[in-house]
C-alpha cells in the first residue's frame, strides 16, 4: 500500500509529468522521499556523488528532451552537485532539482549544522526557485519546477522541500501537467513570407532543434537550402547529409562560414542562443538586414545579435508552419552548396595535434574515421574536455541528432562518463560511447561502479597521455616546458577488474576491430588508447624554449624589437 504523505504526493507528480528517473543520493532529509520513489516504483539511480548525478540527470535531458530530475540533501550534498548546474544553466539543459531545505529553528542560534543560504549560493545558477513548503499542494509545486525547467530557454530549477514536511499526511485529487504556451500568428506569418521572398537563405539549426529533426530535413529537403549547425545540434540532420555544410569551430575556418553567409540574402537561425561556443567565439557575421532569430526565449533572440525579425516560439510549431505554408526551392545548385560543403569540412592547415594509437600512421583523422566505421549511425559518443573533444570534433561526423553530447559553454573535465551513463539509462536502444582523456577519467571513473550496479552497457575510451594534454600542448607551444599538468595514470587494467568492467589496450593499427568488439560485448568496457607526441610538437616545444631563453638574456625591450625586426623583414 503506497502512504499518502506529502513525499509521496512529490512522487506522483513526477510520475503526472512521465519522469521515468531520478538520479541522487540520499540521506537523513530525504529518507521519505526515498521510500515514496520506492513504493511508487519510479526508477532511482544513486550515484558516488551529487556532482555525478547532476551529469547523470543532464544526460538524460540531452538525450530525451525532458527534464532531468536530480535529487539530493541539502547543504554538502547541495553544494556537491553545483558544477552539474552550472553546466546544465549554460547549456540550456532541463533540470528539476529537488533538495531538503536548510536547517531552521525557531529559537535565534546561529552556527547551525549544514546552515548555508542555498538560493543566494545558487541564485545565479538558476532559472528559478520554488519552495514547496509554501504550496498547499506540494505536487503543484513539482509540475511548475518542470514546466519552468523546459519552457522559454532550458535550464535548472531549484525546488526546496523541507524534511519535516515530508512525512506530513497528504491526500488530494488528480494533477495535470501544465501547457506550454504557443507562438505569435502574427510573426509567424512575417517569418514566412521572409522565407518565401528570399533566393538564397541559409538555415542555422542550435540544440532547441533536436526534437523536430524530421521535419527539419523535410524542410530543407524541399527547399534545397544549406545548414549550418551548432556544437550541441550536430548531427539532427546527418552530416553525411549533402544540404548539412558540416561546421564545427575546430574543424573548419570562420571566415569560410562569413563568406557563405555573405552570398546569402536571409539566415534563420532556429532554437539557438548565438553563444560564445555557437558562433565560433562571436566570430560569426550575421548581418542584422537579414537574421532572423527564432528561439524559445524571449531573452535569447537578438541578446548578442541585433536581428530584423525576433520570434519567441517553440522550434518544432514554427518549423512546421514553414513546411505547411510551401516554400519555394531556393536558387542554390547543388555543385555551389557541394563546393561550400568541401571548404567547410576540414582546416586548410592543421595544427600540431599529437599521435592517437590505432592506426598505422598513428593519425587523428584516421583514429576518428576508424571510430565513426565501428559505431552505428544512431550511437551517442560523449565527449569530456580536453584535447580528445577538440579532435572528435574536427574529425568525427555525427549522423543522427543528439548523437554528439559535449559540455559547450563550461566545459566541465569529468563530464563524460556520468553524462554517458545518464543517456544509456535514458535510451537503451542506442549505444553509448564516451571519449575521455586520463585527466577527466580520474574525476568520474568511480562512477563506473554506478555503470555496473545498474547493469548498463557502456563503452569508455581514454587516451591516456599522463598529463593534462590541452594544458600541456599550450605550456609546450608557449614556453617549451610543461609544468602542473603531470598525471599518474593507474594502471587500467587492474582497476577494470576491480570495479568489474572488460579492459582492452589499442594497437597501432586496431582501432576499428577494438572498439567494434567492446561494443558486441555486455557490461562495461574500458578502451584504453596511448597517446603521444608527434615530431612537429617537439619541433615547435624547442623553438619556444629558445624563444624564451632569447627573452630571459636579451630583455624585455631587446627582445621586443627583435621580433618586429623579424616580423618587419618578412
Amino acid at each position: 500500500m503506497i502512504s499518502q504523505t506529502k513525499a509521496s504526493r512529490i512522487v506522483e507528480a513526477l510520475q503526472t509529468a512521465n519522469v521515468r528517473c531520478v538520479f541522487g543520493l540520499p540521506g537523513t532529509q530525504t529518507v521519505e522521499l526515498f521510500e515514496a520513489l520506492r513504493q511508487r516504483g519510479l526508477r532511482t539511480v544513486v550515484a558516488t556523488n551529487e556532482l555525478s548525478a547532476a551529469f547523470m540527470a543532464g544526460g538524460w535531458a540531452r538525450v530525451t528532451g525532458e527534464p532531468g530530475v536530480l535529487l539530493t540533501i541539502p547543504g554538502p550534498g547541495f553544494t556537491w552537485a553545483l558544477t552539474g548546474i552550472a553546466e546544465a544553466r549554460l547549456d540550456s539543459v532541463p533540470l528539476l532539482h529537488i533538495s531538503g531545505s536548510p536547517a531552521t529553528h525557531p529559537r535565534s542560534q546561529r552556527f547551525r549544522q549544514q546552515e548555508i543560504d542555498q538560493v543566494a549560493i545558487a541564485g545565479p545558477l538558476l532559472k528559478g526557485v520554488i519552495n514547496a513548503d509554501l504550496y498547499p499542494d506540494p505536487g503543484v509545486a513539482v509540475l511548475e519546477g518542470l514546466c519552468l525547467a523546459q519552457s522559454g530557454e532550458p535550464g535548472p530549477v531549484l525546488l526546496q522541500v523541507s524534511s519535516a514536511a515530508l512525512g506530513v499526511d497528504y491526500a488530494k485529487g488528480p494533477l495535470k501537467p501544465l501547457a506550454v504556451p504557443s507562438v505569435n500568428p502574427e510573426r509567424l506569418a512575417a517569418l514566412c513570407a521572409r522565407v518565401h521572398h528570399a533566393r538564397r537563405p541559409i538555415f542555422m539549426f542550435g540544440q532547441g532543434t533536436n526534437g523536430c529533426s524530421e521535419h527539419l530535413l523535410d524542410l530543407v529537403e524541399r527547399m534545397n537550402a544549406p545548414v549550418l549547425t551548432t556544437p550541441s545540434a550536430r548531427g539532427v540532420i546527418s552530416e553525411n547529409h549533402p544540404l548539412n555544410l558540416g561546421f564545427d569551430p575546430f574543424a573548419a575556418s570562420t571566415s569560410d562560414v562569413n563568406e557563405l553567409i555573405a552570398s546569402s540574402d536571409l539566415i534563420v537561425v532556429i532554437g539557438c542562443k548565438l553563444s560564445h561556443s555557437g558562433t565560433s567565439g562571436f566570430e560569426l557575421d550575421l548581418p542584422a538586414d537579414r537574421l532572423v532569430h527564432v528561439d524559445a526565449s524571449s531573452e535569447v533572440v537578438g541578446a548578442n545579435y541585433a536581428t530584423s525579425l525576433a520570434i519567441v516560439a517553440d522550434a518544432g510549431e514554427v518549423v512546421r508552419a514553414l513546411l505547411e505554408s510551401s516554400p519555394p526551392r531556393t536558387s542554390w545548385t547543388d555543385a555551389e552548396l557541394e563546393t561550400w560543403r568541401s571548404r567547410m569540412g576540414e582546416r586548410k592547415t592543421r595544427p600540431h595535434e599529437p599521435r592517437l594509437a590505432g592506426t598505422p600512421a598513428g593519425d587523428p583523422r584516421a583514429f576518428f574515421r576508424a571510430l565513426r566505421r565501428a559505431l552505428s549511425n544512431e550511437s551517442i559518443l560523449v565527449l569530456d574536455s580536453g584535447v580528445h573533444q577538440i579532435l572528435a570534433r574536427r574529425y568525427y561526423r555525427v549522423l543522427a541528432r543528439r548523437g554528439l553530447i559535449t559540455p559547450t559553454d563550461l566545459q566541465s573535465m569529468g563530464f563524460a562518463i556520468p553524462t554517458a551513463i545518464g543517456a544509456r539509462i535514458a535510451d537503451p536502444k542506442r549505444p553509448v560511447v564516451a571519449l575521455v582523456g586520463d585527466g577527466g577519467f580520474a574525476m568520474s571513473s568511480m562512477e563506473l561502479l554506478s555503470a555496473v550496479r545498474e547493469g548498463l552497457s557502456l563503452v569508455v575510451i581514454v587516451f591516456v597521455d599522463g598529463a593534462f594534454g590541452q594544458i600541456r600542448l599550450q605550456q609546450l607551444a608557449r614556453y617549451g616546458v610543461a609544468h602542473g599538468v603531470a598525471l599518474k595514470t593507474p594502471d587500467l587494467g587492474l582497476l577494470s577488474t576491480a570495479i568489474g568492467a572488460y579492459h582492452e589496450v589499442v594497437g597501432d593499427d586496431d582501432a576499428e576491430s577494438v572498439i567494434r568488439g567492446a561494443l558486441a560485448r555486455s557490461g562495461v568496457s574500458i578502451v584504453e588508447v596511448r597517446m603521444g607526441d608527434t615530431l612537429a610538437i617537439r619541433r615547435s616545444a624547442a623553438i619556444a624554449r629558445a624563444r624564451e631563453v632569447t627573452r630571459r638574456v636579451a630583455g624585455p625591450r631587446i627582445f621586443r624589437r627583435m621580433k618586429n625586426f623579424f616580423r618587419s623583414s618578412h
